[in-house]
Protein backbone atom coordinates (compact mmCIF):
# COMPACT_ATOMS: atom_id res chain seq x y z
CA UNK A 1 0.00 0.00 0.00
CA UNK A 2 2.84 2.37 0.84
CA UNK A 3 4.42 1.99 -2.77
CA UNK A 4 1.17 2.50 -4.07
CA UNK A 5 0.53 5.83 -2.37
CA UNK A 6 4.22 7.08 -3.31
CA UNK A 7 3.57 5.77 -7.22
CA UNK A 8 0.06 7.76 -6.76
CA UNK A 9 2.14 10.79 -5.33
CA UNK A 10 4.74 10.79 -8.36
CA UNK A 11 1.93 10.81 -10.92
CA UNK A 12 0.09 13.82 -9.21
CA UNK A 13 3.35 15.38 -9.22
CA UNK A 14 4.14 14.70 -12.78
CA UNK A 15 0.25 15.36 -13.99
CA UNK A 16 0.52 18.41 -11.63
CA UNK A 17 3.60 20.02 -13.75
CA UNK A 18 2.35 18.88 -16.92
CA UNK A 19 -0.89 20.92 -16.44
CA UNK A 20 0.67 23.87 -15.69
CA UNK A 21 3.23 24.13 -18.48
CA UNK A 22 -0.14 23.58 -20.49
CA UNK A 23 -1.97 26.23 -18.74
CA UNK A 24 0.58 28.99 -19.16
CA UNK A 25 1.57 27.92 -22.64
CA UNK A 26 -1.92 28.22 -23.57
CA UNK A 27 -2.30 31.79 -22.18
CA UNK A 28 0.56 33.24 -23.60
CA UNK A 29 -0.99 32.03 -27.24
CA UNK A 30 -4.45 34.01 -26.65
CA UNK A 31 -4.21 37.08 -28.68
CA UNK A 32 -4.06 40.55 -27.14
CA UNK A 33 -1.65 42.01 -25.00
CA UNK A 34 -2.06 43.21 -21.12
CA UNK A 35 0.06 46.14 -21.41
CA UNK A 36 -1.90 47.41 -23.85
CA UNK A 37 -5.05 46.32 -21.97
CA UNK A 38 -4.03 48.02 -18.51
CA UNK A 39 -2.81 51.30 -20.54
CA UNK A 40 -6.14 51.11 -22.46
CA UNK A 41 -6.34 52.77 -26.08
CA UNK A 42 -4.73 56.11 -25.25
CA UNK A 43 -1.68 54.46 -24.25
CA UNK A 44 1.07 56.11 -26.23
CA UNK A 45 3.78 52.78 -27.46
CA UNK A 46 6.65 54.09 -25.18
CA UNK A 47 4.22 53.87 -21.71
CA UNK A 48 2.99 50.46 -23.40
CA UNK A 49 6.67 49.06 -23.71
CA UNK A 50 7.02 50.69 -20.01
CA UNK A 51 4.23 48.76 -18.72
CA UNK A 52 5.17 45.13 -20.37
CA UNK A 53 8.42 46.18 -18.89
CA UNK A 54 7.06 46.56 -15.63
CA UNK A 55 5.00 43.67 -15.55
CA UNK A 56 8.06 41.44 -16.36
CA UNK A 57 6.33 40.55 -20.06
CA UNK A 58 9.34 41.55 -21.91
CA UNK A 59 11.27 38.25 -20.13
CA UNK A 60 11.96 35.19 -21.61
CA UNK A 61 8.68 32.94 -21.42
CA UNK A 62 11.10 30.27 -19.69
CA UNK A 63 11.88 33.07 -17.15
CA UNK A 64 8.06 33.84 -17.04
CA UNK A 65 7.40 30.24 -16.23
CA UNK A 66 9.88 29.61 -13.76
CA UNK A 67 9.49 32.54 -11.55
CA UNK A 68 5.38 31.60 -11.61
CA UNK A 69 5.94 28.01 -10.63
CA UNK A 70 8.78 29.06 -8.14
CA UNK A 71 6.31 31.12 -6.15
CA UNK A 72 3.68 28.79 -6.47
CA UNK A 73 5.45 26.26 -4.76
CA UNK A 74 6.14 28.77 -2.07
CA UNK A 75 2.56 29.50 -1.91
CA UNK A 76 2.64 32.86 -3.28
CA UNK A 77 0.04 33.24 -6.03
CA UNK A 78 1.49 36.68 -6.92
CA UNK A 79 -0.67 39.84 -7.42
CA UNK A 80 -2.98 41.21 -10.14
CA UNK A 81 -1.83 42.87 -12.53
CA UNK A 82 -5.10 45.04 -12.66
CA UNK A 83 -6.00 45.42 -9.44
CA UNK A 84 -2.48 45.07 -7.82
CA UNK A 85 -4.98 42.75 -4.59
CA UNK A 86 -3.12 39.21 -3.55
CA UNK A 87 -4.76 36.47 -5.65
CA UNK A 88 -4.58 33.82 -2.64
CA UNK A 89 -6.76 36.47 -1.06
CA UNK A 90 -8.94 37.07 -3.70
CA UNK A 91 -8.82 32.96 -4.37
CA UNK A 92 -9.84 32.44 -0.75
CA UNK A 93 -12.99 34.98 -0.65
CA UNK A 94 -14.23 33.82 -3.86
CA UNK A 95 -14.13 29.78 -2.92
CA UNK A 96 -16.73 30.84 -0.36
CA UNK A 97 -18.93 30.83 -2.76
CA UNK A 98 -17.77 28.48 -4.91
CA UNK A 99 -16.83 25.18 -2.40
CA UNK A 100 -20.61 25.63 -0.46
CA UNK A 101 -22.11 25.96 -3.71
CA UNK A 102 -19.67 22.40 -5.18
CA UNK A 103 -20.59 20.55 -1.54
CA UNK A 104 -24.30 21.21 -1.61
CA UNK A 105 -24.41 19.61 -5.34
CA UNK A 106 -22.74 16.44 -4.60
CA UNK A 107 -25.23 15.87 -1.59
CA UNK A 108 -27.89 16.21 -4.09
CA UNK A 109 -25.91 14.35 -6.82
CA UNK A 110 -25.90 10.85 -4.06
CA UNK A 111 -29.06 11.73 -2.35
CA UNK A 112 -30.57 11.55 -6.49
CA UNK A 113 -28.59 8.79 -7.52
CA UNK A 114 -28.10 5.84 -4.75
CA UNK A 115 -31.96 5.49 -4.39
CA UNK A 116 -32.73 5.87 -7.27
CA UNK A 117 -30.50 3.73 -8.94
CA UNK A 118 -30.86 1.22 -6.46
CA UNK A 119 -34.64 0.83 -6.75
CA UNK A 120 -34.93 1.28 -10.67
CA UNK A 121 -32.10 -1.77 -10.97
CA UNK A 122 -34.44 -3.67 -8.07
CA UNK A 123 -37.41 -2.75 -9.95
CA UNK A 124 -36.19 -3.13 -13.27
CA UNK A 125 -38.92 -5.22 -15.11
CA UNK A 126 -41.49 -2.69 -13.81
CA UNK A 127 -43.54 0.10 -15.90
CA UNK A 128 -42.30 2.50 -12.62
CA UNK A 129 -38.75 1.13 -12.73
CA UNK A 130 -38.63 1.68 -16.53
CA UNK A 131 -39.56 5.01 -16.38
CA UNK A 132 -37.42 6.23 -13.81
CA UNK A 133 -34.32 5.02 -15.60
CA UNK A 134 -35.74 6.81 -18.83
CA UNK A 135 -35.92 10.18 -16.81
CA UNK A 136 -32.50 10.21 -16.14
CA UNK A 137 -31.65 9.72 -19.66
CA UNK A 138 -33.81 12.61 -20.15
CA UNK A 139 -31.68 14.58 -17.57
CA UNK A 140 -28.84 13.89 -18.63
CA UNK A 141 -28.95 15.30 -21.98
CA UNK A 142 -30.40 18.23 -20.71
CA UNK A 143 -27.57 21.13 -20.90
CA UNK A 144 -26.73 23.15 -18.15
CA UNK A 145 -27.76 26.50 -19.17
CA UNK A 146 -31.09 25.59 -20.32
CA UNK A 147 -31.96 23.48 -16.69
CA UNK A 148 -30.89 26.93 -15.02
CA UNK A 149 -33.13 28.75 -16.95
CA UNK A 150 -36.41 25.91 -16.88
CA UNK A 151 -35.65 26.11 -12.59
CA UNK A 152 -35.61 30.23 -12.44
CA UNK A 153 -38.70 29.97 -14.28
CA UNK A 154 -40.49 27.29 -12.10
CA UNK A 155 -39.20 27.80 -8.98
CA UNK A 156 -38.46 31.64 -8.53
CA UNK A 157 -40.57 33.17 -11.40
CA UNK A 158 -43.83 31.41 -11.13
CA UNK A 159 -43.33 29.91 -7.27
CA UNK A 160 -41.30 32.59 -6.09
CA UNK A 161 -39.75 30.08 -3.71
CA UNK A 162 -36.09 30.79 -4.04
CA UNK A 163 -33.74 34.05 -5.53
CA UNK A 164 -33.07 33.12 -9.11
CA UNK A 165 -30.02 35.41 -8.99
CA UNK A 166 -27.11 37.12 -7.11
CA UNK A 167 -25.42 36.39 -3.23
CA UNK A 168 -26.34 38.61 -0.20
CA UNK A 169 -23.37 41.53 0.10
CA UNK A 170 -22.54 39.82 3.64
CA UNK A 171 -21.99 36.41 2.56
CA UNK A 172 -21.86 33.83 4.84
CA UNK A 173 -23.16 36.86 7.42
CA UNK A 174 -26.24 36.42 6.38
CA UNK A 175 -25.99 32.11 6.73
CA UNK A 176 -30.02 31.45 5.55
CA UNK A 177 -29.66 34.05 2.74
CA UNK A 178 -26.64 32.65 1.53
CA UNK A 179 -28.14 29.45 1.63
CA UNK A 180 -31.16 30.11 -0.19
CA UNK A 181 -28.98 32.06 -2.95
CA UNK A 182 -27.01 28.48 -3.56
CA UNK A 183 -30.07 26.19 -3.71
CA UNK A 184 -31.47 26.93 -7.30
CA UNK A 185 -27.74 26.77 -9.03
CA UNK A 186 -27.04 23.27 -6.67
CA UNK A 187 -30.21 21.91 -8.20
CA UNK A 188 -29.25 22.81 -11.41
CA UNK A 189 -26.01 21.09 -11.56
CA UNK A 190 -26.73 18.37 -8.80
CA UNK A 191 -29.90 17.07 -10.75
CA UNK A 192 -28.10 16.69 -13.85
CA UNK A 193 -24.97 15.05 -12.54
CA UNK A 194 -27.04 13.17 -10.35
CA UNK A 195 -28.81 11.59 -13.19
CA UNK A 196 -25.43 10.57 -15.05
CA UNK A 197 -24.00 9.04 -11.69
CA UNK A 198 -27.70 7.43 -11.63
CA UNK A 199 -26.68 5.08 -14.53
CA UNK A 200 -23.65 3.93 -12.81
CA UNK A 201 -25.66 2.89 -9.49
CA UNK A 202 -28.06 1.29 -11.41
CA UNK A 203 -25.48 -0.61 -13.98
CA UNK A 204 -23.89 -1.52 -10.63
CA UNK A 205 -26.63 -2.33 -8.67
CA UNK A 206 -28.30 -5.37 -11.59
CA UNK A 207 -25.07 -6.37 -11.34
CA UNK A 208 -24.76 -7.17 -7.67
CA UNK A 209 -28.06 -8.82 -7.83
CA UNK A 210 -26.79 -11.19 -10.85
CA UNK A 211 -23.38 -12.11 -8.62
CA UNK A 212 -22.80 -15.16 -7.07
CA UNK A 213 -22.95 -14.59 -3.36
CA UNK A 214 -25.97 -12.28 -3.78
CA UNK A 215 -27.74 -15.70 -5.02
CA UNK A 216 -26.24 -17.11 -2.74
CA UNK A 217 -27.63 -15.11 0.22
CA UNK A 218 -31.23 -15.88 -1.43
CA UNK A 219 -30.68 -19.73 -1.95
CA UNK A 220 -30.58 -19.22 2.04
CA UNK A 221 -33.81 -18.40 2.57
CA UNK A 222 -33.05 -13.98 2.25
CA UNK A 223 -35.63 -12.54 0.30
CA UNK A 224 -34.11 -10.69 -2.95
CA UNK A 225 -34.16 -6.88 -1.34
CA UNK A 226 -32.25 -8.21 1.96
CA UNK A 227 -29.70 -10.22 -0.32
CA UNK A 228 -29.29 -7.12 -2.03
CA UNK A 229 -29.03 -4.57 0.88
CA UNK A 230 -26.68 -6.98 3.20
CA UNK A 231 -24.66 -8.72 -0.07
CA UNK A 232 -25.01 -6.41 -3.03
CA UNK A 233 -24.67 -2.89 -2.06
CA UNK A 234 -21.53 -3.07 -0.44
CA UNK A 235 -20.08 -3.62 -4.10
CA UNK A 236 -22.41 -1.24 -5.56
CA UNK A 237 -20.81 1.45 -2.86
CA UNK A 238 -17.26 0.47 -4.30
CA UNK A 239 -18.61 1.04 -7.70
CA UNK A 240 -19.76 4.58 -6.23
CA UNK A 241 -16.14 5.95 -4.97
CA UNK A 242 -14.62 5.12 -7.87
CA UNK A 243 -17.08 7.18 -9.76
CA UNK A 244 -16.75 9.46 -6.96
CA UNK A 245 -13.42 11.96 -8.16
CA UNK A 246 -14.58 11.98 -11.85
CA UNK A 247 -18.15 13.32 -10.26
CA UNK A 248 -16.40 15.80 -8.17
CA UNK A 249 -14.20 17.36 -11.45
CA UNK A 250 -17.37 17.35 -13.03
CA UNK A 251 -19.21 19.17 -10.02
CA UNK A 252 -16.68 21.82 -9.64
CA UNK A 253 -16.38 22.60 -13.19
CA UNK A 254 -20.56 22.82 -13.22
CA UNK A 255 -20.11 25.25 -10.20
CA UNK A 256 -17.81 27.16 -12.67
CA UNK A 257 -20.00 27.35 -15.53
CA UNK A 258 -23.37 28.11 -13.36
CA UNK A 259 -21.73 30.95 -10.98
CA UNK A 260 -21.93 32.67 -14.87
CA UNK A 261 -25.45 32.39 -14.73
CA UNK A 262 -26.87 32.46 -11.23
CA UNK A 263 -25.00 35.75 -10.72
CA UNK A 264 -22.81 34.35 -7.84
CA UNK A 265 -19.54 35.85 -6.71
CA UNK A 266 -17.62 32.65 -7.09
CA UNK A 267 -14.26 31.42 -9.15
CA UNK A 268 -15.81 30.89 -12.44
CA UNK A 269 -17.27 34.43 -12.42
CA UNK A 270 -14.13 35.85 -11.58
CA UNK A 271 -12.29 33.12 -13.90
CA UNK A 272 -14.57 34.98 -16.71
CA UNK A 273 -13.84 38.70 -15.99
CA UNK A 274 -10.25 38.39 -15.64
CA UNK A 275 -9.80 36.48 -19.25
CA UNK A 276 -11.93 39.49 -19.91
CA UNK A 277 -9.21 41.84 -18.80
CA UNK A 278 -6.41 39.72 -19.83
CA UNK A 279 -5.02 39.50 -16.15
CA UNK A 280 -2.78 36.22 -17.23
CA UNK A 281 -1.26 36.14 -13.67
CA UNK A 282 -4.58 35.44 -12.02
CA UNK A 283 -6.08 33.22 -14.45
CA UNK A 284 -3.29 30.92 -14.68
CA UNK A 285 -3.14 30.41 -11.03
CA UNK A 286 -6.66 30.20 -10.87
CA UNK A 287 -6.19 27.44 -13.36
CA UNK A 288 -3.66 25.65 -11.70
CA UNK A 289 -5.39 25.71 -8.25
CA UNK A 290 -8.75 24.07 -10.05
CA UNK A 291 -6.70 21.91 -11.65
CA UNK A 292 -5.28 21.09 -8.63
CA UNK A 293 -7.94 20.45 -6.53
CA UNK A 294 -9.12 18.06 -9.61
CA UNK A 295 -5.81 15.89 -9.49
CA UNK A 296 -5.91 15.74 -5.86
CA UNK A 297 -9.53 14.73 -5.11
CA UNK A 298 -8.80 11.76 -8.07
CA UNK A 299 -5.75 11.15 -5.87
CA UNK A 300 -7.46 10.91 -2.64
CA UNK A 301 -10.29 8.51 -4.16
CA UNK A 302 -7.84 5.89 -5.63
CA UNK A 303 -5.98 5.49 -2.60
CA UNK A 304 -9.25 5.03 -0.56
CA UNK A 305 -10.79 2.82 -3.27
CA UNK A 306 -7.69 0.55 -2.77
CA UNK A 307 -7.63 0.69 1.38
CA UNK A 308 -11.86 -0.54 1.40
CA UNK A 309 -11.31 -2.55 -1.42
CA UNK A 310 -9.54 -6.07 -0.25
CA UNK A 311 -8.93 -7.10 -4.18
CA UNK A 312 -7.16 -4.15 -5.15
CA UNK A 313 -4.58 -4.45 -1.99
CA UNK A 314 -4.26 -8.37 -3.14
CA UNK A 315 -3.77 -7.54 -6.30
CA UNK A 316 -0.69 -4.61 -5.32
CA UNK A 317 0.80 -7.42 -3.29
CA UNK A 318 0.88 -9.99 -5.46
Amino acid sequence: MTRFILNRAGFLALAWLVASVLIFATLRILPGDVAQVIGGTQASPAQIANLREALGLNRPLLTQYFEWIGGVLRFDLGSSVVTGTEISAELAEKAEVTIPLTLMSLAIVLLVAIPLGVFAAYRNNTPLGQLVSASSVLASAIPVVWAGLLGTLLLSSWLGWLPSQGFPRDGWAEPFQAVRSLILPALTIGLIEGAILFRLVRSATLRALDADHVRTAMSQGNSRLRALLTQGLPGVGLSIISMLGLQAAALLVGAVVVEQLFSLPGLGSMLVSDVGERDLPKVQSTLLVLTSVILVMGALVDVIHRLIDPRLRAEGEE
